[in-house]
């Protein structure tokens, strides 16, 4: 599966993943995985998992499209885990509707987590149709979109 320069902003978005975990470590700004910032164990696990698929696509660049595949599908995942999950838990724990904490829901969607939103879920969407496009045409099914 050759992918040429169509993957090269994702092989390098996985590239820079230690700077992502510098910055957070060191400046305390959780830009990539605010979603697991109070779940430390998950979220260096999410790192390790990066920097795996980073090796992955230097060693095996002709598997980047899959690898970027799947880890575009579980970033997705957790943009929505990270939107959905203050105001999933305000409801869970509150007696009466009425009477939900609004206040922390509210806090709940702050700068980092809005910057986390802009800036992994472009990556996301860039990297998820790409990689679909490279596997598309790899598979010499790049004519199937124009045929549904």
């Amino acid at each position: 599966m050759s992918i040429g320069y169509r993957n090269s902003i994702a092989r390098w978005y996985f590239y820079i993943t230690p700077l992502f975990i510098l910055l957070d470590y060191v400046l305390g700004v959780n830009v990539r995985v605010s979603a697991l910032g109070s779940i430390p164990v998950y979220k260096n696990l999410y790192y390790g998992f990066c920097i795996l698929c980073g090796v992955c696509m230097y060693f095996v660049p002709r598997y980047s499209a899959i690898v970027t595949l799947f880890e575009s599908i579980i970033n997705f995942g957790m943009i929505v885990f990270s939107i959905f999950m203050p105001y999933i838990q305000n409801m869970i724990y509150a007696e009466d509707i009425l009477n939900a904490d609004f206040k922390s829901m509210e806090e709940a969607i702050n700068t980092q987590s809005i910057v986390n939103l802009v800036i992994v879920g472009s990556f996301v969407v860039l990297t998820f149709h790409k990689s679909i496009q490279t596997i598309q045409e790899s598979f010499g099914l790049s004519g199937l979109n124009s045929e549904l």
